[in-house]
């Protein structure tokens, strides 16, 4: 075994914080901070800083300067302020706020005033980018062209659906494409410049505001799988057809361009684009698409997760321009992310290999920022001499009487690769053997940091050790390590997570009596899978969103069809149908004994509720304890970003539960 960090609890502007235990009503004073934008000349950063209030979120934009000092508040309406983008002369903000109902754009001076607002599109606006001559935006919003309805939008008669990309986790019914819109500073109506026929996924200015790159897949076949390619198109004339530029044998994620002399985007090049695949950086050299770093076995993405993120750090994996000649992106490592700076010469350089995730990144005027987080809540962080300067203190604040100590430890594995797993030890008993509990990451192409997620130290704050993990399949440790789960969910990795426990026990952790496990998304499936098929093992559970039925996944997921390729490794079920059916875990779980809650999000279309309901109506059928909470109207990532007070209950319930289940009788 080797150890390889400890985080001490963090002292903030106001001295050590008081000690107190976390309980789930504590989220309701949590203190967020989620994307950020660079001014142009460097000499400051706009974040976005979400609260709770009366029971809802509250989206505010701050501005903090690189030289440090108080953080100034810009915007105080109660309402969801977002993706702040500063104007190419540095004199005013556009950003994205819901306070006139749907999402649309606001303009605001950053010498004082009132934000006003831009646009009014009936489906509202998801991002808007200024032109590099400062004149008008590029906007990505609905098309305004109805693909599935009959009858009135108002009250429709029905949908007619004949794509199996009908729907979208977070988004419901994808009854509109999104597409890119231009509108100009000074006034006037949005216009449309993409079809209303495909789907824009990420969009990017050239240099001289003549014309825009963007992501899309324009095939016929995107109706039943979409992998995007990168495609030009005029700004300035009416009418103009879109250009393709670049493709891959998998798809390009994310593009960047202004002020970059180059296109940068991102992509994965290998058939279907396996989530398994490193995500890497291309640049566009005439007729010529350039690899950048290769042979390095980066993966250009933030791979970590969490309730320390928002809705924004979900999205797409961020690729921004620093100069002329460089790009700066996230690069995934060991359960961490880290800055990265990309040369159109190929130079590739770490800016910063702090053991933090970095979830957002900005630059201007030569100077990085990034959102990061390193054992609690993130804040914003300015990229110096390698290494990573704190600005802001607003989760520090928050969380510092929670804060805990985290151990990091490397383990070895009788097949001779090593683990990383961390322990969040129970408050007060830091040294004595008491209940367990196994976290389980989701993905499974995924990881874990050295932040601890909300109920973890709600668990350690009520007594419990707390233990997560990088099994095989997690991302961060190159493509091989990823790959190994790739068509064979829950069989290398199973074998690490009892590893695990192993371990543990033979610390004097835990009694082996009293180890639980839990997990949400590809961490239910494989609580599921460790019950079903190693009973005897936990003597409780909680599962969350799980996958358990990969015949019912593929056929009610939004992602169905590449969930079931990567679990099972096969495309139809038709055709391999004992594969499937002996990769879901409902198929062994009438042999688990332990007690079982089931935690689901009602809208979930990730991991649809059957998925939980085909679990719970054979445990109940067999007379086992399980218990099934639903949440309603919430979708896949419910952790993060799901009402308040149903963020609580989800953690008081999971402490209860392992109180109830886990702690000796008598």
């Amino acid at each position: 075994m080797e150890t390889l960090a400890r985080t001490e609890p963090a002292v903030d502007a106001l001295g050590t914080a008081e000690s107190r235990p976390f309980h789930g009503k504590d989220l309701l004073q949590q203190v967020l901070i989620s994307s950020l934008a660079v001014a142009p000349d460097g000499s400051s950063v706009v974040y976005v800083r979400r609260t709770v209030e009366d029971g809802k979120y509250a989206r505010r934009l701050w501005r903090v300067s690189f030289s440090g000092g108080a953080p100034d508040q810009l915007t105080s309406a109660l309402a969801g302020d977002g993706r702040p983008r500063y104007s190419p002369d540095g004199k005013s903000l556009v950003f994205i706020s819901d306070r006139s109902g749907k999402p649309q754009v606001w303009l605001i001076s950053l010498s004082g005033g009132e934000p006003r607002q831009l646009t009014d599109l009936p489906g509202g606006v998801g991002a808007a980018d200024w032109s590099p001559d400062g004149k008008s935006l590029l906007l990505l919003a609905g098309s305004g062209e109805k693909r599935f309805l009959v009858g009135s939008p108002d009250d429709p008669v029905a949908r007619r659906i004949r794509d199996y990309t009908w729907r979208m986790d977070g988004v419901g019914y994808r009854d509109e494409f999104t597409s890119i819109w231009e509108t100009q500073i000074s006034g006037g109506k949005p216009r449309r410049i993409t079809e209303p026929t495909y789907n824009v996924e990420a969009a990017a200015w050239s240099p001289d505001s003549k014309s825009i790159a963007f992501v899309a897949d324009r095939r016929p076949e995107a109706a039943l799988d979409e992998y995007p390619s990168l495609w030009e198109i005029s700004s300035t004339e009416i009418d103009s057809s879109p250009q393709q530029i670049a493709v891959l044998k998998g798809a390009v994620v994310n593009v960047t361009w202004a002020p970059t002399a180059r296109i940068g985007f991102l992509g994965i090049n290998k058939e279907k684009a396996p989530g398994w695949a490193n995500v890497d950086l291309y640049f566009i050299d005439g007729a010529r698409t350039q690899l950048v770093g290769a042979g390095r076995d980066l993966n250009i993405q933030n791979s970590s997760y969490g309730d320390y993120m928002d809705g924004e750090n979900f999205g797409l994996p961020p690729l921004v321009s620093l100069d002329g000649q460089h790009v700066v992106g996230l690069v995934a490592h060991e359960g961490f992310s880290h800055p990265y700076s990309f040369g159109v010469d190929g130079e590739v350089a770490a800016l910063a290999e702090p053991d933090a995730v970095c979830v957002a990144i900005g630059a201007g005027g030569d100077r990085v920022a990034v959102v990061a987080s390193s054992g609690g809540p993130s804040e914003v962080y300015a990229v110096e001499d390698g290494k990573l300067r704190q600005l802001t203190n607003d989760g520090s604040r928050w969380f510092g009487p929670f804060r805990r100590p985290i151990e990091q430890v490397r383990i070895d594995h009788p097949e001779g690769h090593k683990l990383d797993v961390w322990l969040l030890r129970a408050r007060g008993r830091e040294q004595t053997r008491m209940p367990l509990v196994l976290d389980v990451h989701g993905g499974p192409y995924a990881s874990f940091g050295a932040t601890p997620w909300l109920e973890m130290s709600a668990l350690a704050d009520a007594g419990f050790h707390v233990v997560w993990s990088n099994p095989r399949g997690s991302a961060s440790y190159g493509e091989a390590f990823t790959r190994a789960v790739a068509g064979q969910w829950g069989d290398r990795d199973s074998s690490d997570l009892l590893r695990v426990v192993d371990w543990a026990v033979e610390q004097g952790l835990a009694d082996r009596g009293q180890v639980g496990i839990m997990g949400l998304s590809y961490g239910g499936f494989m609580t599921n899978w460790m019950l079903g098929h190693h009973p005897g093992v936990f003597a409780a559970a909680v599962s969350e969103n799980p996958v358990s039925d990969m015949l019912a996944e593929y056929a009610s997921a939004d992602f169905g069809r590449i969930i079931g390729r990567s679990a099972v490794g096969e495309d139809n079920p038709w055709e391999h149908p004992m594969e499937f059916l002996e990769r879901s875990p409902y198929f062994s779980i009438h042999r688990n004994q332990a007690p079982l809650l089931l935690l689901q999000a009602e809208n979930d279309l990730r991991c649809p509720a059957v998925q939980s309901e085909m679990v719970f109506a054979i445990l109940r059928s067999l007379g086992r304890e399980v218990e099934m909470i639903r949440y309603p109207g919430e979708s896949h990532v419910m952790l993060a970003i799901g009402r308040p007070d149903r963020r609580v209950d989800r953690i008081e319930r999971i402490v209860d539960w392992f109180e109830k289940h886990l702690r000796p009788s008598g």
